[in-house]
């Protein structure tokens, strides 16, 4: 199907292959990640010690911006070299509409996280075990969001971005939507950093809804046209479980701030547990996410008819 979004691809003169691009954002990410830390060592040296209140919201913030700069500049010099195309081709048109996603995405991502706690506390795994509430929430929550945003920004115009308008390009929307959430569950496992220091332990069920994101994700970059939407849509679910409604990890420190903290007595890859992957672990969170896929698809589908997707909004 014929969609403006994938279409940007071919604003340059050349698109890398879809394998190619596939190796290509492993490397990146790690290569990025590597000289970020690098980065990093300067401003340690002018801020040694442990840091609180607002000095602490900026420097997270910054050493955040510092890490993940290199990744969008390792991108940007390969599409504007090699592929010769916008880097804001990549899903990232900029106008007004752009805010407009950003809140639908927003209010998509909280919706997901009342959906998941929902069906947790349904199965009879999840208790409020108190709050950790401080007045330094008032400033570290929109900080933290920021941060997050940022994080989950190289991984949206990575796999949503890049790796899904070039096999789109080459092989079709599907093809594009499959090889894209392939790359994006694989890179939670065998990314070459995540082999050295690994965040996630592999589970089916994990694996499945990681699979399920990624499609639910790309349907909705395909139906706005960018990448706007599906980047709040990603960070708001996990800025939520990580600092309003944080599930407390058994023999792990309690976090340092939580609007509400809760845990889970039942906890297990298949029931949903925070050691693994918070939110994406469990069965009812690949009930909800196969749900949403099919209502996204149902959208996707009806817009198209309605309203052929050839051109994107400026």
């Amino acid at each position: 199907m014929d969609n403006a979004f994938v279409n940007a691809a071919t604003a340059g003169k050349r698109t890398t292959h879809p394998l190619l691009a596939v190796l290509l954002a492993q490397l990146i990410y790690a290569a990025g990640i590597v000289i970020g830390i690098a980065l990093l060592l300067p401003l340690g040296m002018l801020f040694p010690g442990r840091h609180s209140g607002p000095l602490f919201a900026v420097l997270m913030l910054l050493q955040i911006v510092i890490q993940h700069a290199p990744i969008f500049v390792l991108l940007w010099l390969w599409t504007r070299f090699y592929e010769k195309r916008p880097f804001a081709s990549l899903g990232l048109s900029r106008g007004r509409d752009a805010w407009r996603q950003h809140l639908i995405g927003f209010g998509l991502g909280a919706a997901f996280i009342a959906g998941w706690l929902g069906l947790q506390y349904a199965t009879g795994n999840l208790s409020v075990d108190g709050s950790l509430w401080s007045s330094a929430l008032v400033y570290l929550l929109p900080v933290s969001y920021l941060a997050r945003l940022i994080m989950i920004a190289i991984e949206e115009i990575l796999f949503r971005g890049w790796i899904l308008q070039s096999a789109g390009t080459r092989w079709g929307v599907p093809a594009g939507i499959a090889l894209s959430s392939a790359a994006f569950a694989l890179f939670h496992f065998v990314g070459p950093l995540m082999l050295i220091w690994p965040l996630h332990t592999f589970h089916w069920v994990l694996a499945t809804n990681l699979v399920l994101w990624s499609v639910l994700g790309a349907l909705l970059t395909l139906t706005t046209r960018s990448l706007w939407a599906t980047m709040a849509f990603h960070a708001t679910p996990l800025w939520l479980a990580s600092n309003a409604f944080v599930v407390a990890v058994p023999g792990q420190p309690k976090p340092d701030m939580a609007v509400l903290l809760l845990s889970q007595p039942k906890a297990s890859p298949l029931a949903g547990e925070a050691a693994l992957a918070g939110p994406f672990t469990g069965l009812p969170t690949t009930l909800l996410l196969a749900l949403l896929c099919a209502g996204a698809l149902v959208v996707y589908r009806r817009r198209s008819r309605v309203e052929p997707l050839t051109a994107v909004p400026a």
